[in-house]
Order: structure tokens, then sequence, then C-alpha cells
């Protein structure tokens, strides 16, 4: 009789153990394996609702009974009920957020469900048109694409694409609800729209908003090199005094406290990249001046050095680090930009509108996206530009 090895057998505590990071990885992938988990659910998700519009503007392509059109939702519907299975498995009751993305999972299957049902025989093609209103369910995999939406630049790094995505999923949204009422419902959205009227105001805010963009490009752009400038001149500043500092005092010590210029430049590093706050930083630089102060009182030929040079620099680049835009300016310009969007919406209906559309938004979101990066130098929340105009 053959005995079984008890420590072949996983205990509870790893089971759970393994729940957890199994939780953890779908909800913000850090392994090889769940970020190209979460690129093929993004891309399924995509391709889904892309799908969406080609049946709606070629429907003679794919009839609902027809092969091709159960060999896309077999796609779909294998791949998203794998993702609600693993989803299903790690939520947990408590979480009450967790349970509703859940039920959106569920139901966002439903429609290709159907379409297998209908090919399989199951849902006779006559009753289909009585559930015409399970269409609207598609709605929900545009849910599931905010959601990825949320950690794509975790996924890709940090780009104009993966931070605009966003913005196109919510608009995919959009554009895919007006399909879906105008198709279950008698009312056509885009026909409530005087076509050449859209059209002149597309034009017309189109350049009103791409010359805003135009100019304030040139002003941040102006902010980037100078503080690129500031901040090299005033290494090189500190850098003189530090060289004066040893050939002056080679052969007798100072009598004051020595300045700490390795301890203000780590310290620098650290604000580059938002983890000392500017308050720390102007008084650790107030400290470092008020020691070199200090031992260029005894030496009156580095006054002239330290005062017009060192304290000017220093205070000019760490002010124009802070130097931006209103927060309520890219407030008006993400308005601007989604009245836009939805306006080209309007305008260009169909499969070429979606993709104008889509565009459009990559075009003018990202120029939104690079000039409040690059008016912000030495956040950390994005980091396109602004940790790489600060080399040290």
């Amino acid at each position: 009789m053959s005995t079984r090895n008890p420590a072949s057998k996983p205990s509870l505590g790893a089971r759970w153990q393994h729940l957890r990071d199994l939780e953890r990885e779908l909800a913000q992938p850090t392994t090889p394996l769940g970020q190209r988990y979460m690129v093929l659910i993004a891309i399924t998700i995509v391709a889904s609702i892309f799908f969406l519009f080609l049946v709606d503007e070629y429907p003679a392509l794919f009839p609902t009974d027809s092969v091709q059109m159960f060999l896309v939702e077999c796609v779909i519907f294998v791949i998203f009920t794998v993702d609600f299975i693993l989803r299903l498995t790690v939520t947990r009751l408590s979480d009450w957020r967790g349970m509703i993305f859940l039920v959106c999972d569920a139901l966002a299957i439903l429609p290709s469900a159907i379409v297998i049902l209908v090919f399989m025989g199951v849902i006779p093609s006559a009753h289909v048109e009585t559930l015409v209103l399970l269409r609207l369910f598609r709605l929900l995999r545009v849910v599931k694409l905010l959601r990825v939406s949320n950690i794509i630049s975790d996924v890709f790094g940090a780009s104009v694409f993966s931070l605009v995505f966003g913005t196109m999923a919510a608009h995919l949204g959009l554009r895919v609800l007006f399909v879906e009422v105008s198709r279950v419902t008698p009312w056509d959205l885009y026909n409530f729209f005087d076509r050449p009227v859209l059209m002149i105001a597309v034009t017309a805010v189109g350049s009103v908003f791409g010359i805003a963009l135009a100019i304030t490009f040139g002003i941040v752009k102006r902010k980037q090199i100078e503080i690129t400038e500031l901040h090299r001149t005033a290494l090189d500043a500190l850098h003189n005094i530090e060289v004066d500092f040893k050939m002056v005092f080679a052969d007798t010590a100072p009598k004051c406290k020595p300045p700490a210029f390795d301890e203000w430049r780590a310290a620098l590093e650290l604000y580059l990249v938002e983890k000392l706050s500017y308050a720390d930083m102007k008084a650790m630089t107030n400290t470092l001046l008020s020691d070199i102060r200090e031992v260029v009182k005894t030496r009156p030929s580095m006054d002239v050095p330290f005062h017009a040079v060192l304290v000017q620099r220093m205070s000019m680049f760490l002010t124009k680090t802070q130097v931006c835009y209103h927060p309520a300016f890219y407030a008006w310009l993400r308005r601007i930009a989604n009245l836009y969007f939805v306006l080209v919406m309007l305008a260009a209906p169909g499969l070429t509108g979606l993709g104008v559309q889509l565009l459009v938004i990559f075009v003018f979101q990202g120029l939104v996206v690079i000039i409040d990066d690059m008016d912000h130098p030495v956040d950390k929340a994005v980091t396109i530009f602004n940790s790489k105009i600060l080399p040290t």
C-alpha cells in the first residue's frame, strides 16, 4: 500500500498565497507572464470592439448564424471566459467593486454566448430579435477596456500611446453606445445632428485648439530648455566653488563647518524624481549656502563668485522648477479636447470615422499629455521627458 508524502501536497497557506499572487498579477502585473496575459486581454477587448463596428458597417459579411461570426465569437468567448474564471477565483465577497466588475465581465460574455448558441441551433434564429437588447451588453466590454487602461502604462511603459489609451477607450465606449442604441431602438442618434454644421464646428474648434496647443507647447519647451541650462550652470557653479575651497584650504583647514557638497547633490537627485519635496530641498540649499557663506566671510576674494553666481543660479533653478500652468488650465484643455473628440465622432460615423477619431485623439490628447509632462519637470506622475532633461 503506497503512502502519500504530505510534503508534496500544498498547504492551505501556500494555496492562499498562490491566490493572492494571482490577484496581484491580475490587478498589477509584474511578471513577464502576467504582462503578456494583460496584453492578450487588451488586444482581445479592442479587437472585439473593432469587430462590432466592422459588423455594423458590413452586416452582409457577418450574418448572425454564419461560420465566420461563430469563429470570431468563439475566440472572444473563450478568452473572456478564462479571464472571468480567474477573476472569480481571486475576488473576495467583501470587495464590492470587484464583485461589480465580475458582474460586468459575465454580462460582457453574453453576446458571444448567444451567437454561439444560435449557430449550434440551441436558440432559433427567428428568436434572436427578441434578444436584441442583449447587444447593449457589448458596452460592458468597454468597462473591461477602461479597467485595463489603468495599468497599460505599467505594462507597456510610459509613452504617449499608453497615456492617451484611457481617453481612447472612453470615447470608444461612447461610440459603441451610439451604435448600439441606434440599432436596438428606432432612433438613429447620428441623424439627430446636421452633418454640414458639425463639420464647420469640427474645423473651427480644431483650428483654435491646435493653435492654443502649438503656442503652449512652445512656451513649455522653452521652459524645459531653461531648466536644463539652469540645472547645469548651478551644478557647474557649485563645482567651481568646491574646487576653490580645496585650493584655498589645501594646507589649512577652515575654522567653520565644511559645506556638505556631496549631500546636497544626493538630495538634488531625490528632488528631481519627486522623492524629496521642494520645501526640504530649499531648506537643504539654504543650509549649504549658509555653510559656504561662513567660510566665504574669511576669504573676500570668493565673495563675488558666491553671491553673483552660485546663489543666483541655485535660486533661479529651484524657482523655475516650481513655475507651471495652473491646474485649471489643464482642466480646460482636457474639456476642450473631449468636446472636440465628441464633435469628430458625431461628424464622422462608421468604421472610417472611428479610425479618424482615434487618430485625432492620439494627436491632440497626446500633445496635451506631452505639454503637461514638460511643464512639470521634476514630478514622477509622467516621465516621458522630465526624466531625460535633467541628467546630472
